[in-house]
């Protein structure tokens, strides 16, 4: 019996320090900048939008926090090995919040495809209201800056590129899915490059996950 309860207790102490250096080396991860230099001899700095696999995925940004200086870039991409999306979406202006899907009004009758072809999937349509369809909302999906007007325009994927000023309402990647794996999400970007001239802080966080949150401090 007393050689049981050590085992026990050897076995939880061995478990206790797992989690505890696990905990450690993730708090290191999200902390530390990835920083490289390439060819030319400047500094590029990467954030990861996510990671893991279908079984464990990570939806946290690493690192959560980088510093840089004025005219400094960051790049985001998502290293998965799996087609989960993410986001990298700055809400300077509460008001610009978006949501990922919103019923939209179709005035004609409209033929709908799956994509990938014979995909086990049909178009959301509101019971009773054929004409009313329900869908991923672009300013989420794709690249899209509003300035501090409101005027709305989207970027180019899959390696969108943007500099910030720090007078825009809302600037978001659009789904960033991993290189190679675009067929999921048609359209979708790989990268998200962002370009910082203003000092601040400024925090994002990702649309599909709202609990992975992130911030770049420029100074």
């Amino acid at each position: 019996m007393i050689q049981e309860k050590r085992i026990i207790n050897n076995i939880l102490t061995i478990t206790i320090v797992a989690v505890v250096v696990s905990t450690i080396g993730l708090a290191t991860m999200l902390s530390s900048d990835l920083r490289t230099v390439n060819a030319a001899g400047s500094v590029k700095i990467t954030v990861h939008a996510g990671g893991g696999n279908s079984t464990s995925p990570l939806t946290a940004f690493v690192p959560q926090q980088v510093r840089i200086g004025i005219g400094q870039s960051v790049t985001w991409y998502n290293p998965s090995v799996v087609a989960e999306p993410h986001t990298v979406s700055f809400v300077l202006d509460n008001k610009t919040a978006t949501d990922i899907v919103s019923p939209f009004s179709v005035p004609n009758s409209t033929q709908f495809s799956s994509i990938p072809p014979g995909a086990n999937s049909e178009p959301l349509k509101v019971p009773g209201k054929n004409n009313i369809v329900i869908a991923v909302n672009a300013r989420s999906y794709v690249p899209t800056i509003i300035d501090s007007q409101g005027n709305a325009r989207h970027l180019p994927p899959p390696t969108a590129a943007y500099t910030m000023t720090g007078n825009e309402k809302y600037v978001n990647s659009g789904w960033l899915i991993p290189k190679g794996q675009e067929k999921a999400f048609p359209g979708s970007s790989n990268t998200f490059t962002v370009t910082f001239q203003k000092a601040g802080t400024y925090r994002y966080l990702c649309q599909l996950h709202p609990w992975m949150l992130g911030s770049v401090v420029v100074k």
